[in-house]
């Protein structure tokens, strides 16, 4: 794919989802949404039958959109997997932390994501939905008939859709300010900061994952747009993730920026993080923003005010050796393995706590835009 931002963004940016805009529409019309969500919390895995109860536009649109795309590659999956054995803590923390942020970065899909999903008044709940795409990547069958993260995504894309909606309903979306709300531009870009800016945080960390690996990360990423419903023509295919990483660093320079609403989920993201590590580790709480702000170099990060705390992270200062094991160049930092590793467990205790909890983990369609 030979595609400059300029394309990518006139491509993508007033570009919703037919498919599942128009699936979403009847459902909100019919008053579905509440059964729709219930329906959600049965089909588990890809090869899960959609209920026989199901309104036929959603049994429709769930049994359309499960195919594997033909592009994904086999081998690719396989590096995928060893880059999950090798690093999975690590990925976790990345994208729970950097991920997200990068996603707060951009002040559209801030100011979006701020009206349906606000993580002041239930943090643990949100956070797990929120991290529930890319908790499930590593697991064996994710990439099988039995994945339960295909329909994951088939959720998210509708949910996705129902946004859209409820703001064109509203009246009060600026579209030729904004685009389109939840556009294919920022589920594309979403899928860039997931996949390319997590690698490069990493690095920035001193954490250099087997480049056959990262190649595999960065596919998987791909094959995720592909659920959410970004045109494959859109998509960096195989073998171009130095390509992908050239045309995000373009767009990271044109849609970062400063917003309110970005700072504001910044900032209860890192502050949730501060808490649950310092259960564990009560003299981590102050390298938790550090970590980010290394990972995200000190330019992004005071778009979004994340502190400065003068916790010595020691990043910088990291030794590369070469891991026989894990057959390429390892980063290795007492400091930041331990940082690692604490917020990795962090991110996994999020999530199963919001579940024992009986909190809602799946993705749920919502009825109202703040």
């Amino acid at each position: 794919m030979t595609m400059t931002y300029a394309d990518f963004h006139r491509d993508l940016k007033d570009l919703g989802d037919p498919q599942a805009d128009a699936v979403v529409r009847e459902l909100l019309d019919e008053g579905q949404a509440n059964a729709v969500n219930q329906l959600f919390r049965q089909i588990s895995t890809a090869d899960t039958p959609v209920p026989r109860q199901a309104p036929a536009a959603l049994r429709e649109s769930m049994d359309s959109t499960r195919a594997f795309p033909g592009w994904m590659d086999s081998a690719l999956i396989g590096q995928a997997s060893d880059f999950f054995r090798h690093h999975h803590l690590e990925a976790s923390a990345m994208q729970a932390t950097v991920g997200l942020v990068g996603t707060y970065l951009s002040p559209v899909g801030a100011f979006t994501l701020h009206s349906t999903h606000q993580l002041a008044d239930n943090p643990h709940r949100r956070l797990s939905q929120s991290t529930r795409l890319f908790t499930g990547m590593g697991d064996r069958d994710a990439f099988t008939e039995h994945s339960k993260l295909v329909p994951t995504c088939q959720k998210v894309r509708l949910v996705h859709a129902a946004i859209r909606e409820l703001h064109r309903r509203s009246g009060r979306w600026d579209y030729e300010e904004m685009g389109m709300p939840v556009s294919q531009l920022h589920t594309a870009g979403a899928a860039l900061v997931f996949s390319v800016q997590v690698l490069e945080g990493m690095e920035n960390l001193g954490r250099r994952p087997d480049p056959r690996e990262a190649d595999g990360f960065f596919h998987v990423w791909m094959v995720i747009a592909h659920f959410l419903g970004v045109p494959d023509d859109c998509i960096p295919q195989v073998g171009s993730r130095r390509e992908a990483t050239d045309l995000w660093h373009e767009g990271r320079r044109t849609e970062w920026a400063r917003s309110e609403a970005g700072v504001v989920l910044t900032r209860e993201c890192v502050e949730l993080y501060q808490r649950e590590v310092a259960r564990d580790v009560p003299g981590l709480k102050d390298a938790v923003p550090v970590f980010m702000r290394v990972a995200l170099t000190d330019e992004y990060a005071d778009m979004v005010d994340i502190p400065s705390t003068g916790f010595d992270l020691g990043a910088k200062a990291a030794t590369t050796l070469t891991e026989p094991l894990l057959g390429g160049p390892v980063g290795r930092n007492p400091v930041t393995d331990e940082v690692f590793g604490a917020l990795g467990r962090a991110v996994e205790r999020v999530a199963r706590e919001a579940f024992t909890h009986g909190q809602e983990t799946e993705p749920q369609m919502t009825q109202r835009i703040g």
